[in-house]
């Protein structure tokens, strides 16, 4: 604490604020700069998440091949036997099919296991016997291939074999104890020709495959009548005429009938979802490149934030804030690739050039600033009457990418911008995570930062030099007025 001004009389603080108030100035000015910097910073970080969002979350799942198709089946006759899922391939060729009998698994059964046996009983009390080393070994062999070993100790319980049976991806089988019958089954977890056999003192202790006391099942593929020709699928599904098929129980007397058409209730849903998230996403960017910017309210200096209230302050602010992405190089850049896209997208239907405004999704007044609309009628009448190519047009096919794959590759440029730029994650919608300090802009605040400490430290030399000269003065005039005072007592004397 200095004591300052005695001698004089001068308020010397308030001189010596007086004098380093011109002296702060350029800090005051790397301080604001600073502040718009980092605010700056933050608005990019915003709109980062916002573009990332759609990209990650809304186009990642509209590419995706289920959401574009605009084929469903319908099963009558029989509907408990078999389900039908139309794929973007269906021919909308009828099919009527009958189960003769479903697909089973190879499955290992033990004999029935004492009563009093539960998931925790252990291994020994089983009266299971092991090798020379003590380990209980079960080895699983498929065709000639090389066994699959899986070792136990007499201490494992019956829970934990099952999880290590279950754990191991290379035996694929599905191990399970049935308290009801106090037996355990083992079961492949493919489903037709597929057959194991069980091996070791697991087997011959406890599943005793190769007695008459226990059983080994081995399974066989479906077989299934479609359109009067038999097929015989591995598993308990297929695809055909682009419909996935499940059957569920055998048939009976009584065949399903299956019939695809296209009704365009997923695809214009999934267009709906789109247009939602799309109209969302511009109407975040181009309120942020079109925010007024009110230059006359800089960032305020920490002197003029101690003689306002919190409500000036946050009014002040808000200017200040305002129009940090003003007419932004990288967000219109942005902005102009996705219009562009969707001028770009269009399909052939014979002599005919179908393009958006054609289906029935349009642009608003220019005012809207690229909005879309959808009319809903327009848009069924165009998937009614060219589904795969209305299809195509969103979804794409092998040959050519849809518009949601093509916007979906599209923004990782301004993504990739805005990272090389702020500093935020090209990859993340998170708009926590920290920037990397790396990019342009943390380079140049690590820069202004580094100057600011240098230019404190300068600012903080020249106040102390002030204060040595008005210390020095206050020891002259002291020095003065003893001296003074002295020879006003020796005149007196």
């Amino acid at each position: 604490m200095r004591v300052t001004g005695l001698a004089s009389g001068i308020d010397i603080d308030e001189q010596v604020k007086k004098m380093m108030a011109a002296k702060r100035v350029p800090m005051d000015k790397m301080s604001q700069n600073k502040q718009l910097l980092e605010w700056r910073r933050e608005s990019y970080r915003e709109l980062n998440s916002a573009i990332a969002d759609f990209r990650y979350n809304k186009l990642d799942k509209f590419r995706l091949a289920n959401a574009t198709n605009v084929f469903s089946s319908t099963v009558t006759g029989n509907k408990t036997a078999v389900t039908a899922e139309a794929t973007l391939t269906a021919n909308q060729v009828d099919m009527k099919v009958r189960v003769e009998k479903l697909a089973t698994q190879t499955t290992a059964t033990s004999p029935a296991l004492a009563d009093s046996t539960t998931s925790k009983t252990k291994l020994s009390e089983l009266g299971a016997v092991g090798n020379a080393d003590g380990k209980v070994i079960l080895e699983v062999s498929r065709g000639t291939g090389t066994p699959i070993k899986l070792e136990f100790s007499k201490d494992d319980t019956i829970q934990s074999v099952l999880s290590k049976i279950n754990a191991n991806t290379d035996a694929k089988l599905n191990a399970s104890f049935d308290e009801a019958s106090k037996k355990l089954i083992i079961k492949s977890k493919d489903y037709g020709a597929d057959p194991f056999t069980l091996n070791g003192e697991f087997d011959t202790g406890i599943m005793k495959t190769k007695t008459p006391e226990g059983n080994l099942q081995i399974g066989e593929p479906a077989k299934v009548f479609i359109n009067g020709k038999e097929h015989n699928p591995a598993q308990n599904e297929m695809t055909i005429n682009g419909v996935k098929l499940a059957f569920l129980e055998e048939s009976g007397n009584e065949e399903s009938v299956i019939t695809t058409r296209p009704d365009g209730n997923n695809l214009i849903g999934t267009i709906k979802n789109f247009v939602a998230s799309y109209n969302n996403l511009i109407n975040t960017l181009n309120s942020k490149v079109g925010e007024q910017k009110y230059k006359d309210f800089p960032p305020l200096t920490s002197e003029q934030r101690e003689k306002m209230n919190e409500d000036d302050i946050k009014k002040w602010e808000a200017k200040a804030k305002s129009g940090t992405l003003k007419n932004d190089g990288i967000i219109n850049g942005a902005l102009l690739q996705m219009r562009s896209l969707l001028w770009d997208t269009s399909t052939k239907v014979g002599n005919k050039n179908l393009d958006l405004s054609s289906i029935g999704i349009t642009t608003g007044e220019y005012t809207e600033k690229g909005k879309l609309y959808i009319d809903e009628e327009k848009l069924q009448q165009a998937i009614n009457n060219n589904p795969d190519e209305i299809a195509a047009m969103f979804g794409g096919t092998k040959e050519k990418d849809g518009l949601f794959q093509r916007m979906y590759d599209r923004l990782l440029t301004p993504l990739t911008s805005i990272s090389n730029k702020a500093g935020t994650s090209r990859y993340s919608a998170d708009p926590t995570l920290s920037f990397n300090e790396q990019s342009i802009m943390g380079k140049e605040l690590t820069d202004l930062n580094s100057r600011m400490a240098a230019f404190s430290k300068k600012l903080k030399t020249t106040e102390d030099s002030f204060y040595r000269q008005f210390n020095a003065m206050e020891r002259a005039i002291n020095k003065f007025n003893m001296q003074s005072a002295s020879l006003a007592n020796f005149a007196g004397q």
